[in-house]
């Protein structure tokens, strides 16, 4: 990534500065010029297929200093660029919009139509994750004060809100390390419209822009670009010709003395969030099991630890539970249950299932029952521990394409009386819901795993309620 000098040296014997619209019509372009900037225009198309990007553009990508793109295609400028290439194709201008950091300098988006992927590879921040909107979204609210805050670009975003025509995605973000994103506005619900990305060292230097679709993208462009000159003014060294200035040849002692007072110390902030990140992600793989009982299934064409069944037993294992293998057990070929959990005299014949259907199928709950009923015909093969008081213990992962608080309890409605039975047999129903839940709150304290093990020893529908959970 340049420095924010090397920019102003590079910047500094420019002609003018560079600025390509994409998606944008010969009138817009027109308007912009009238307002004393310089633009050239070009196209980049929807993905439509495996692979392919329609692509038009005067010039390499790199070879610009500012971008803007607009999501939404016209069919005036579609007909415009009619031979157009394939960006993955032009690698020097694909690699630009996959690396965050070189030239475009900054990046621009207006967000309405779909990109035709989830990230926003379009805009040039490949780490921008786009989450469909509500249809007519039309309250928002300003983000909180943030210490990586741009006064500047926060006022002009939140200044456009009366100029939002259509929201048509959400902005979010993964891993974006070394930039920050900063939310300057907000949907009611807390999802953000309107953002913009900065790093440590950028002195007030916004990399990237994310918008929805506005009324007057023109209008929209010019305010940018005369924000940009006050936050970024590098970057137009035709329009400050005094730029050098700035140079480090004319700072005077103090000025030096304070700038590597800054430099140390963004130097010495870099080292801790380094080391931190590092931590995190640590914990992140330490902990990665407890998300994946949300979504795992025993699928045999995955890696065995990432199955079901061992990130269930991982789960008890944290709940100091004394989880036994039967298949260490036994000598038998036929494998009866996945594991046996105890806790003193409890002993729970454990039985997991996974499935993408609403519900869990009826057989899952026969299946445990069955082995159950069998259980002390199998003395030969198994020998149980004395005085055991054994129950049954049926872990259920289903419906794992939507969200937890859109999956329905374990077997509702006609299927009700599976839990009666279950309860009058002494088997417990535990969706991964749940014990994610269960696990969760242990993790913030507000249950202690005493409390978790008693409570997974319940027979019928294993039910927990975090909101009345309170720290011990």
């Amino acid at each position: 990534m340049l420095s924010r000098t090397s920019l102003m040296a590079y910047l500094c014997y420019k002609e003018m500065t560079r600025i390509i619209l994409l998606n944008f019509s010969a009138k817009d372009g027109n308007a912009i010029e009238n307002a004393g900037y310089s633009v050239e225009r070009g196209l980049l198309g929807r993905y439509v297929s495996e692979r392919d990007i329609p692509f038009a553009s005067p010039h390499p990508l790199y070879e610009y200093d500012i971008l803007f793109y607009n999501s939404t295609v016209t069919s005036e400028v579609a007909k415009e660029f009619t031979n157009p290439k394939n960006l993955f194709a032009e690698t020097g201008s694909c690699d630009a919009l996959s690396k965050l950091g070189g030239n475009p300098t900054v990046r621009i988006s207006f967000i309405g139509a779909s990109t035709g992927l989830q990230y926003l590879l379009h805009g040039g921040v490949k780490f921008v994750q786009l989450k469909k909107a509500e249809q007519n979204v039309s309250l928002f609210i300003e983000g909180e004060h943030n210490a990586f805050q741009i006064d500047a670009v926060h006022e002009l975003i939140v200044g456009l809100k009366p100029q939002i025509e259509r929201v048509g995605f959400f902005f979010s973000h993964g891993d974006s390390y070394p930039f920050h994103q900063v939310a300057a506005l907000l949907s009611r619900n807390g999802e953000t419209v309107g953002a913009y990305g900065t790093t440590y060292g950028s002195d007030g230097h916004p990399f990237y822009i994310l918008l929805p679709e506005l009324k007057n993208l023109p209008q929209a462009v010019i305010q940018i670009l005369k924000c940009l000159e006050k936050t970024s003014p590098f970057l137009f060294p035709d329009k400050f010709n005094t730029a050098w200035l700035e140079s480090d040849e004319f700072l005077l002692p103090e000025e030096r003395e304070k700038d590597s007072e800054i430099d140390q110390t963004i130097s010495g902030t870099l080292a801790i969030v380094e080391k931190l990140r590092e931590q995190r992600a640590e914990l992140v793989e330490e902990n990665a099991y407890i998300r994946r009982l949300l979504v795992a299934t025993e699928d045999s064409k995955i890696d065995a630890a990432l199955r079901l069944s061992s990130v269930v037993r991982q789960a008890f294992q944290f709940l100091e539970f004394v989880v036994e293998d039967i298949d260490a057990k036994t000598k038998s070929a036929i494998k009866k249950e996945d594991f046996w959990i105890v806790d003193g005299d409890f002993l729970g014949i454990t039985e997991v299932t996974g499935t993408v259907h609403t519900n869990p199928k009826v057989q899952e709950f026969n299946a445990i029952l069955g082995r159950m009923a069998t259980l002390y015909k199998r003395q030969s093969d198994l020998v149980l521990p004395k005085a055991a008081t054994v129950s049954g213990l049926l872990v259920l992962n289903y419906d794992i394409k939507n969200p937890p608080a859109r999956r329905p309890k374990a077997y509702t409605g006609e299927l009700e009386h599976i839990v009666q039975s279950a309860d009058e047999n002494s088997i417990g129903l535990l969706s991964t819901v749940e014990l994610h839940k269960i696990v969760v709150a242990v993790k913030e304290g507000t249950l202690s795993k005493v409390d978790a093990r008693n409570l997974l020893k319940k027979s019928g529908r294993i039910e927990f309620d975090s909101s009345r959970a309170k720290k011990t």
